[in-house]
């Protein structure tokens, strides 16, 4: 009686569903298409939609009363008010392909034509008969043109009707004949064919169809032949004589007919032949206005053009959500559990069949809080509550038994020794012992949110404050770190050693072999809520959020474990793609659930999710970037391959377009900026929202915009490309300017040089007048100081002279008488050297002034020595010294003979007064290049080694009077200045106490 009961609710159930749905033909067509819908309100600059089609680039195009307008997906817009400046008027009424090539043409009221190519919109002088082979007729004939059906107002009739086949020609159709091609052509076929209804005839694929019948139509081919077509494909599910309208689209070459407010797409199969799908169902065409059609079924697109009701999209639901029409909270979801029967049941006690029905268990839908539901021991369903556990029979058809929920479980899981664990809120992991049938508590966590199997003797646990595992052979456990403070939402195990793990706030993990891998969340951090994980046949993992759906390849994040610079791309899916609201549910095992056809159901807080994940066809951009507009400082600069900006600018915007009318969210465009004297740096995210560049400074020169765009799901999937930027350089930043800055250094360093080199050689000329003028003067003293010098000397001389000649004459007298007191001896000794000395002199005085002219010649050495050793000889002897004269007799030297002697007397002088019962010897030896070698040695006290150095060093500047402590004579450096006199070379070699030899180096004779 109860089974009896149930049924017959779940039959009142379907049918109140089933007329809530059929009351409403808008949401009986989202039921299974989605339909946007698009108005002024949106961005359309006016609601008369009159034609749809795709230029070459695949920018789709809509005509309105305001001009033609490109739809560039998701509700944007682009108008071009421009073309108001060189139109009489913008009221558009046709759209088609004409010309050899091709082209997109949109047509003015006043036949007026507007090229639209590449993206743009540019006018042009063509006119229609431009673009097609005019027929040609007689001239009283009048000629009807058709660029689309339906037509706004048809003529009952016309006369002449031309077709265009899109390629720069077309048919002529009156009510019993047809030409083809076009009369004025040389080949010209004429075919009778009455015909009963005109708007009929349609041109496709370079053939002309007579569609008068719905499920079949006459063709007649280029070459005159008439054949009749069946029509195959989903029409036929209509009746024969259901009433139909053709849409004929010129622009995009397509043909679709209208019927039982369902929409066929009319293509092509294998043989030529036409076939029909299915587009869209339960719209009202008439109500909405509809006025043409376009599809993209490379997308599964559907594009509506309204006469006053703007643009509508349509397309097929990949994505179902399963409900029963009740309201909140009855439809928000959590768990889910495949029942033997195929039923799906949930956490609120009803389930859902295959065909996503709901059935009612009645023993189920008062039980409130059901958390999660598993098969336990005995094949029994177990069902948690907040404080019961419900036990079902294994046939989910009455409940055996109620029991105590110990620890407030909501987490079950068998382990691969056959084990029961549960665990929930307050933290404790539980066993369930089947032969006691009670619970053994194994260890406490914080509030467990998961149970997973690890290894054979491992688990792990998810908890509200990080993860765990706990070993089932040993009862210990173990925190992972990396996961410490986070809150664990689910667990997908793909093997033993691979678990893939969400969190709350934290994004979702890799945990494989002891090592976590955090990966890194989406563009808009959607995925840092991760509730759910499910892996497709494919390999990819689909991931729910607070905020919509992921599908990321896992090979992508398992190379991203490896290195950490190649970013997974996480494709986004959201309510644009059917569900009712983007907030996914999770805290519940299993948190999603693969169903036996194949499909994935994901609960979420409106419905269960369910969706084939290899019949979804990832939508990606796939056509050209271009450049589709340049603001400088908010002034439209002219779109160009080279984009010319002056230096000082504030703000360039540069603004892309590229055909896509899918999810912006999946919109992944980057770019970079390069230029010459810069180096390439990394991609850079370009906003998705307007797809503008904004550039606020940029150098001078030539700069290169490369951008990539993302056109599928592969690591190197993008398109890429290239713009240009050129910024004049200033005048220091020419090449003129280094070369001018290089021709004005040079010429300030020559007059650098030259004013200082004048000035140089002016101070020079003063310096040499001053001292020349000063040298004058000096001279003059010095020759007024050597004469009176040579005066003095010459007037001492004679006096002394006498005095010598009497003293010597009265040390003979004192001789012979036998009376020659020492003191005696010593006063002639000492008035002879003063007079030698004087003479000396007077000598050297006349040699100082006639240095400039000295004379050399050569003179007898041994002589002028000798003579100088009869000065000293008495003096010597006196002090007990001997002085030997070793120089052989007739050797000569060239020299002055005056410097010569006073040189010797000098250092005979010093060797008598330095040595104390010693000799002094006067050598001569043959040196090198005929050169002399004289040297005067005594045995005397010698010089200290400071002394030595000091007279042996040829230059100084100065004249000290001592040398660390040492007397400097001027005697012997008043001989070393007259040695350089006659070109004579003099060293000192000297031991302390050891006594002194001076030498002399002197050429023998005249070079």
């Amino acid at each position: 009686m109860t089974s009896f009961i149930t049924s017959i609710k779940n039959i009142v159930l379907l049918a109140l569903a089933t007329f809530f749905i059929l009351s409403n033909p808008t949401l009986a067509a989202d039921e299974t298409f989605i339909i946007n819908h698009y108005t002024d309100e949106h961005g359309l600059p006016q609601n008369s939609i009159k034609g749809i089609g795709q230029d070459n680039l695949g920018f789709l195009w809509l005509i309105s009363e305001k001009g033609p307008v490109r739809y560039d997906g998701n509700g944007q817009f682009r108008t071009f008010d421009h073309l108001s400046a060189s139109l009489s008027t913008d009221r558009m009424v046709a759209l088609y392909q004409g010309g050899r090539n091709g082209e997109l043409w949109a047509q003015a009221e006043d036949d007026a034509l507007v090229m639209l190519k590449d993206g743009r919109a540019v006018t042009s002088d063509a006119t229609f008969w431009d673009i097609f082979d005019k027929p040609w007729l007689n001239q009283k004939k009048k000629l009807t043109t058709t660029t689309r059906l339906p037509i706004p107002h048809p003529k009952p009739s016309p006369e002449y009707l031309f077709i265009p086949d899109g390629t720069g020609s077309g048919f002529v159709v009156s009510k019993d004949t047809v030409w083809s091609p076009p009369l004025n052509l040389r080949t010209r076929h004429k075919r009778h064919f009455p015909n009963a209804n005109p708007w009929a005839f349609v041109s496709f694929k370079g053939k002309l169809l007579y569609l008068n019948q719905l499920r079949s139509y006459e063709v007649l081919h280029r070459d005159n032949r008439l054949t009749r077509e069946n029509i195959g494909g989903d029409l036929l599910e209509l009746p024969a004589d259901a009433r139909f309208t053709i849409y004929w689209n010129t622009a995009s070459n397509q043909l679709f007919i209208y019927a039982a407010e369902s929409l066929y797409w009319l293509s092509e199969d294998d043989h030529g032949r036409l076939y029909s799908t299915l587009l869209v169902s339960g719209f009202d065409f008439k109500k909405n206005g509809i006025t043409t059609a376009h599809y993209m079924p490379s997308r599964g697109k559907l594009f509506l053009g309204s006469a006053t009701k703007g643009l509508f999209t349509v397309r097929k639901r990949h994505f179902n959500t399963l409900h029963s029409g009740v309201d909140y909270p009855n439809n928000a979801f959590y768990s889910q559990t495949l029942l033997p029967n195929g039923l799906l049941l949930t956490n609120d006690g009803r389930a859902f069949d295959q065909n996503g029905l709901p059935h009612l268990l009645d023993f189920l839908q008062e039980k409130k809080h059901q958390y999660h539901q598993v098969f336990g021991p005995h094949g029994n369903l177990w069902v948690f509550q907040r404080d019961t556990i419900l036990l079902i029979d294994p046939q989910v058809s009455r409940i055996l038994s109620i029991k105590p929920n110990p620890s407030q479980a909501k987490f079950a899981d068998w382990d691969d020794a056959s084990n029961f664990w549960i665990g929930g809120d307050t933290g404790k992991l539980l066993k369930y012992d089947v032969d006691r049938d009670t619970f053994l508590t194994m260890a406490s966590f914080p509030a467990i949110t998961y149970i997973e199997d690890g290894d054979r003797q491992e688990l792990y646990i998810g908890t509200k404050n990080g993860l765990f595992a706990f070993n089932t052979l040993h009862c210990t456990k173990k925190e992972i770190p990396e996961f410490a403070g986070k809150m664990v939402r689910s667990i997908y195990r793909e093997s033993t050693s691979r678990h893939w793990i969400t969190t709350y706030q934290h994004g979702f993990f890799l945990y494989e072999n002891g090592e976590a891998t955090a990966f890194p969340l989406d563009k808009n951090g959607y995925l840092a809520t991760s509730h759910c994980m499910l892996e497709d046949r494919r390999g990819f993992l689909w991931i729910s959020t607070n905020k919509g759906l992921f599908k990321v390849s896992k090979q992508q994040l398992l190379d991203y474990k490896q290195n950490k610079t190649a970013a997974p791309f996480y494709f986004y899916y959201n309510k644009q793609w059917g569900f009712n609201t983007n907030e996914f549910n999770g805290g519940c095992k299993p948190c999603a659930i693969n169903l036996p056809n194949g499909n994935f159901s994901f609960p979420s807080l409106d419905g269960l999710i369910q969706f084939e994940p290899t019949a979804i066809d990832d939508e990606f951009p796939l056509g050209d970037i271009i450049l589709d507009g340049v603001t400088l400082d908010e002034k439209a600069l002219p779109v160009q391959d080279t984009i010319r900006i002056p230096h000082d600018f504030s703000r360039l915007d540069i603004k892309i377009a590229t055909p896509f009318y899918g999810n912006r969210h999946n919109m992944e465009i980057e770019y970079i900026v390069t230029s010459e004297d810069k180096p390439r740096g990394n991609w850079l995210v370009l906003n998705s929202a307007n797809n503008t560049l904004s550039i606020n400074r940029l150098s001078s020169g030539n700069h290169t915009i490369l951008m990539r765009m993302r056109k599928g799901m592969g690591p190197g999937d993008f398109n890429y490309a290239t713009f240009h930027l050129y910024i004049p350089p200033l005048f220091h930043e020419t090449t003129w300017f280094p070369l001018l800055i290089f021709v004005v250094l040079c010429l300030t360093v020559w007059l650098t040089i030259f004013l200082r080199t004048r000035f140089i050689l002016n101070q020079n000329r003063l310096l040499v007048n001053k001292v020349n003028e000063r040298t004058l003067i000096l001279k003059s003293q010095y020759e007024w100081q050597q004469r009176l010098s040579t005066s003095i000397t010459h007037d001492i001389k004679a006096p002394l002279n006498y005095v010598v000649k009497a003293l010597s004459n009265i040390r003979d007298i004192a001789k012979d008488e036998g009376f020659l007191p020492r003191e005696m001896e010593q006063v002639y000794l000492s008035t002879k050297n003063i007079y030698h000395y004087s003479n000396n002199l007077t000598k050297l005085a006349k040699l100082m002034l006639t240095r400039d002219v000295l004379e050399l010649a050569d003179v007898q050495l041994y002589e002028i020595a000798q003579r100088q050793i009869d000065i000293f000889k008495s003096a010597a002897e006196s002090r007990g010294n001997t002085i030997h004269n070793r120089i052989p007799v007739g050797t000569k030297v060239h020299s002055n003979p005056d410097v010569l002697a006073i040189m010797i007397h000098n250092l005979l002088d010093n060797a008598t007064k330095f040595t104390q019962n010693g000799n002094i010897q006067l050598n001569v030896e043959q040196g090198t290049d005929n050169a002399v070698v004289f040297s005067i040695k005594d045995t005397g006290v010698g010089l200290y080694p400071e002394q030595l150095d000091y007279y042996n060093d040829v230059i100084k500047e100065q004249l000290p009077v001592r040398v660390e402590g040492k007397t400097i004579g001027f005697g012997l450096l008043l001989v070393k200045d007259m040695a350089h006199l006659i070109g004579a070379k003099m060293s000192i070699h000297s031991v302390l106490g050891g006594g002194t030899t001076i030498s002399f180096i002197l050429p023998s004779h005249a070079c």
